[in-house]
């Protein structure tokens, strides 16, 4: 009697190697989201003015800058499975043992590494993302990824915030490579292999670009260099904001002014998460149907106005609200131009525009905490939410108009 061959184990769907992918890019933001509520703090253990801490949060900023468009080259010669995952546990190394930084220069110069290392590892997540992602899915793969990302950091904080309620300040750090180290275990348990396969050594950062209605595949130059700058604007509003606010100046007053704690602004930055992504599958079907602008404008003027409601905000609920607000509204905005990108941009320069437009978020990144806290030492609250405010309404004009203009022209890539 003939011994039957051993059943292999079956592959995981290419839904499930979508959510890998979304997850391990998500969890690398964690990385920095977990931290959030704790950076402020070091503030007294340092004996430092507000300005150092916007350099603590600029630095990581700026290793991210230094890193986007290398770790997109690099992919031209390593293959990116081992490559992603050997950057990925390097960052959870780095990020475990940046708590235990004892003093103000040591921590700059960790949270820079960090920024190094996750940089490289969000552009090879979406790079690779992005050259993998079904044709006729595109679009709906970008934007779960986009939600992922956004939602993660503020899931972090909350993550941040529990374990600061607990444990000293150095396990924070800890915590915050616990679910990048998970992901990375998925991996190894069900790999990815489909999005794996995409790129290969000596291959372009991208798919050829698929034929489109109304010769749509011939794309004007001039066309194609307005969509990109207004995605790497937004790109730059929304990290300004991002790294600025949220992730700087918020926890500062919500301790001094809103008077929150570490767990309970974790809590209102969890509840952001946790509306945006309820309202989520009713905008994704708002955006199908062609509603871009009635989208992203409400969702910014939205956003703007709730950081002017940080300048008055009094008390923990107060204060809480308006951050569900601006978490709510910004997650929102963010989505549309991560949809026009999947729409407009041809598949063969996919790769340039992520790297293009996450490095001009990176300079956000770097700009927004330097700027927003020199402003709040120099001049106070009002001077600084009004900066963000302004960067975020600003920016976002010319992507209104791509967005205008993608309902008159024809699509440039599938999906």
């Amino acid at each position: 009697m003939s011994r039957r061959a051993p059943r292999s184990r079956p592959a995981s769907s290419q839904w499930e190697q979508t959510m890998l992918l979304c997850c391990l890019i998500g969890s690398t933001q964690m990385t920095w989201g977990t931290i959030v509520p704790a950076l402020p703090l070091y503030v007294d253990r340092y004996g430092v003015t507000a300005a150092t801490l916007g350099v603590i949060v600029a630095a990581f900023g700026l290793g991210r800058v230094i890193a986007n468009i290398p770790a997109g080259l690099a992919l031209r010669w390593w293959r990116p499975r081992p490559y992603l995952r050997a950057v990925c546990v390097l960052l959870v190394v780095v990020t475990a043992a940046t708590g235990f930084s004892p003093d103000a220069g040591t921590l700059i110069a960790a949270r820079l590494v960090a920024g190094v290392l996750g940089g490289a590892a969000v552009t090879i997540g979406f790079a690779v993302l992005v050259a993998g992602a079904p044709a006729d899915r595109r679009g709906r793969v970008m934007a779960t990824a986009t939600a992922v990302q956004m939602s993660a950091g503020a899931l972090g904080a909350f993550v941040g915030g529990l374990t600061l309620t607990w444990f000293p300040l150095e396990v924070a750090f800890v915590a915050a490579s616990v679910p990048l180290a998970l992901c990375l275990a998925w991996d190894a348990a069900r790999p990815a292999a489909h999005y794996w396969r995409s790129l290969r050594v000596g291959d372009r950062v991208a798919r050829p670009a698929e034929p489109s209605a109304g010769g749509g595949a011939s794309v004007a130059s001039s066309g194609l260099l307005v969509v990109v700058v207004a995605l790497a604007l937004g790109s730059f509003a929304a990290f300004f904001a991002r790294f600025g606010g949220e992730q700087g100046l918020v926890p500062l007053l919500a301790y001094e002014q809103g008077g929150l704690t570490p767990l309970t602004l974790g809590i209102a930055l969890a509840a952001a998460t946790l509306a945006s992504l309820a309202a989520m599958p009713l905008i994704g079907a708002v955006i199908d149907r062609g509603r871009r602008v009635s989208v992203l404008v409400p969702a910014t003027v939205g956003a703007a106005l709730a950081l002017l409601l940080f300048a008055v905000a009094e008390g923990p609920w107060f204060f809480a609200s308006a951050i569900v607000v601006y978490g709510l509204a910004s997650s929102i905005a963010g989505v549309v131009p991560s949809v026009i990108m999947s729409e407009r941009v041809p598949a063969e320069f996919s790769g340039v525009v992520v790297g293009a437009t996450r490095t001009a978020g990176d300079v956000g990144a770097v700009v927004g905490p330097l700027l927003v806290f020199g402003v709040f030492d120099a001049a106070g609250v009002w001077p600084a939410v009004a900066v963000i405010a302004s960067v975020l309404v600003v920016a976002n004009l010319l992507i209104v108009r791509v967005a205008i203009t993608s309902r008159r022209e024809p699509v440039l890539a599938s999906g």
